[in-house]
């Protein structure tokens, strides 16, 4: 865990911009904002359990008394309100406002539960998103996360090398998912919170889950993994062949020059449509721009999918600390898919990719 010194100066930036956007404060559920500001790690589950920090003085929890005794512990001073299932949160919700009183202007994360909400409901007291707030903050990450990220992206990539020995003709995709998990597992990872494996057609439904289906010869396959150390998220993907597919290796080089142009345009005030722009203007030159969907990159940290998105006319300006992928990807429903996916650092001159132990030439594995 970071030191004390580290929550105290998040706690003091998220109360500057509280101040600034004219909130009295915000309130969040059990995640990775939690994390972030305590340094605790807890789930979201059906009790209520909420973490509110005003613009000026000290946060408080309400969360149920199983849950609790970590806070205790925090780096920074909580005021805390537990309660158990035989008394139900009525108590707690009442000791928290003798001590912080719920009026005014607040953001809300947008992953609180409405149920939790009633338990705060006030005519007095105005909800507003605060996502974007919350995202903002963290999106440009200390010293001490790039650390674990890199960490993180290290496992991740000595694990895909192992690749080529597990993954064969014949292997099911929940197979090879198996053993990609256990292959991150023992390079150190604390969690792989997933693993995709899409083989053949499947590739061409970026979100396929690993199912029964087969590898098989002259035919692709991709892997989608991630996987954490000390909460932070490393995240690749690689495009397999088994054999040969004149297709997929066409579509490959496409898609490859289209990631590489990407790379190549990150650096601090570059804009993340100017990311976006690089590698999808490649791929749509080759003839398959329609076969590229989705954005070209999402923000990485304590969650997987966090801020800067790399999006078509993005106007996020990139500063040295953001963290996030560049994978582009071409999709033939009912053929074959590619993606080709790394983990990139802004740097104060440029850019740094800490997944460039994973080559990517066409047939490496082979």
């Amino acid at each position: 865990m970071a030191s004390r010194s580290v929550f105290v100066r998040r706690m003091e930036r998220l109360q500057r911009a509280l101040a600034l956007e004219e909130l009295d404060g915000v309130m969040m559920a059990p995640g990775s904002n939690i994390r972030y500001y305590t340094g605790v790690q807890s789930k979201l589950l059906e009790r209520p359990f909420l973490f509110f920090v005003p613009a000026a003085g000290s946060a408080n929890l309400v969360a149920p008394t199983l849950e609790a005794g970590p806070y205790s512990r925090a780096p920074l001073e909580l005021g805390i309100h537990s309660w158990d299932d035989a008394g139900g949160p009525a108590g707690a919700f009442d000791s928290l406002r003798r001590e912080l009183p719920l009026k005014g202007r607040w953001g809300c994360e947008g992953q609180v539960p409405f149920g939790y909400l009633a338990h705060v409901s006030d005519k007095k007291l105005s909800l507003e998103p605060a996502d974007r707030l919350l995202q903002s903050i963290r999106e440009t990450k200390e010293a001490s996360e790039i650390a674990s990220l890199k960490k993180a992206a290290s496992m991740l990539s000595r694990a895909y090398l192992k690749v080529p020995g597990f993954a064969r003709a014949g292997s099911t995709e929940l197979e090879v998912a198996r053993a990609m998990r256990e292959a991150a597992f023992a390079e150190g990872a604390e969690s792989v919170d997933f693993c995709d494996v899409q083989a053949g057609k499947h590739a061409a439904d970026p979100h396929w889950a690993p199912s029964s289906a087969k590898l098989r010869n002259d035919e692709a396959f991709l892997i989608d993994a991630g996987c954490t150390v000390g909460g932070y998220n490393a995240d690749i993907t690689r495009t397999f062949v088994i054999g040969k597919d004149k297709r997929v290796e066409d579509a490959y080089a496409d898609v490859l020059e289209g990631q590489s142009a990407g790379l190549r345009a990150v650096a601090p005030d570059a804009l993340t449509g100017d990311v976006d722009s690089a590698a999808r203007s490649r791929i749509a030159a080759a003839g398959r721009g329609k076969h590229f969907f989705h954005r070209t990159g999402h923000g990485l940290g304590l969650e997987i999918h966090e801020e800067p998105y790399i999006v078509t006319g993005g106007r996020k300006k990139l500063r040295p600390g953001m963290v996030f992928t560049v994978e582009p990807g071409v999709y033939y429903g009912g053929r074959f898919g590619v993606r080709i996916e790394d983990d990139v650092v802004v740097t104060e001159t440029g850019s740094d990719v800490i997944t460039s132990g994973v080559p990517k030439e066409f047939g490496w594995w082979k």
